[in-house]
Parts: C-alpha cells; sequence; structure tokens
C-alpha cells in the first residue's frame, strides 16, 4: 500500500497522462507555437520539474502528444467504410478539422523530434495507409511510378486539409446556403477521383 502524501508532497496518480491531456487542451486553445512547457505543468497543477522525468523537456512532451495524434488519425483512417483511398483521404481532413492544433503540431518539424523511434513507427503507419491505397489507385508499373502516386496523392489530401484549417475554403463554402466546410470537402474529394 502506497503512504499518503506529507504535507507539502504533491501526489498524481497519473502524471504522464495529465500532462498530455493538458498539453492538448491547451494546444487547441493557444495553437502550438503557444505552448510552453510551464504553462502546460501550471495548468496540470504541478511544477515544471514534474514533466521532466516523462517527457525530457518541452519537445519531448509535444513529441508524445504528436504521436498519439498520428495514432489517431491511423485509427480513424482504418475504420472508415468502404475502405477506399476516397474514404480514407476523408477521414485524414475531417481529423485535421476536428483537431486543428494537433493536426499542425504532427507537421511541425521545429517543435517535435522526429527521429524520436516510437514517433517515426506511428508516423510511417498512418502515411503507409495512404500509400496502400494510392498505390491500388493508379499506375505503379515502377517504382519511381508507384512512388510519385503516392506522394501526389499525399499532397491532394494534406493540401485539402492545410487550405481549410486555414480558412482558404471558407469563401467557397460561402457562397453556398445550407454549405458547412465538411460537406464542401467531401465534394472536393469526389472531384479529384481518387
Amino acid at each position: 500500500m502506497q503512504d499518503a502524501p506529507q504535507p507539502g508532497q504533491y501526489h498524481h496518480g497519473n502524471l504522464r497522462t495529465t500532462l498530455l491531456q493538458t498539453a492538448r487542451k491547451l494546444l487547441e486553445t493557444e495553437g502550438p507555437s503557444g505552448l510552453k512547457l510551464r504553462a502546460i505543468t501550471r495548468a496540470a497543477g504541478v511544477s515544471a520539474m514534474a514533466a521532466a522525468p516523462h517527457f525530457g523537456n518541452l519537445q519531448g512532451l509535444l513529441t508524445a502528444l504528436a504521436t498519439q495524434g498520428f495514432e489517431e488519425l491511423s485509427r480513424n483512417m482504418e475504420q472508415v467504410q468502404p475502405r477506399t483511398l476516397n474514404a480514407v483521404g476523408i477521414a485524414y481532413i475531417l481529423f485535421a478539422l476536428q483537431n486543428p492544433g494537433l493536426f499542425t503540431l504532427m507537421f511541425r518539424s521545429d517543435a517535435i523530434d522526429g527521429t524520436q523511434p516510437g514517433f517515426r513507427q506511428v508516423a510511417q503507419r498512418a502515411f503507409s495507409i495512404l500509400e496502400k491505397k494510392a498505390t491500388a489507385a493508379g499506375d505503379t508499373s515502377t517504382d519511381a511510378a508507384a512512388s510519385a502516386l503516392q506522394a501526389a496523392r499525399w499532397a491532394q489530401v494534406h493540401g485539402l486539409a492545410v487550405l481549410a484549417l486555414d480558412g482558404l475554403l471558407d469563401p467557397f463554402v460561402e457562397r453556398e446556403p445550407g454549405q458547412t466546410l465538411e460537406k464542401f470537402v467531401v465534394q472536393v474529394m469526389a472531384r479529384l477521383a481518387l
């Protein structure tokens, strides 16, 4: 049985999880550039030093958060039915729209450690879902053709997600009464013939 914390000591059940949840909430309100280790730990009710054993530093915490993001993105893309390239692409974009701060962080090489093995593994899993669908959907007679097709399909899907997040699709959405960004994205994806 664990001893009760003494006066002046702070006890936290699962600090790693709490710090990640707190960082994610702040991320969605402040954006990636607004995340600071002190702000995260303060909001979690612990000292800035309390994060060090779990993440090392802010970059470690943000990398863990981005890793969670890629895990969620992969699950979303794997769960769509039918599992066509178009449906997987829509799941990718809708994830971005529902998690704008997290999605942005996931691709911020200046904020995260992209060489961290856990991050690389889950990021590659997400990309491989798109790659497999892109390869199945086009000319892959050579490795170069397959790679070019995969990059082109990812550029279409990711580019549309970024345009939506940056508000650059809003003028198109506003032209039609009752139109939503989500419905518009689905219409655009249908036009891309993925």
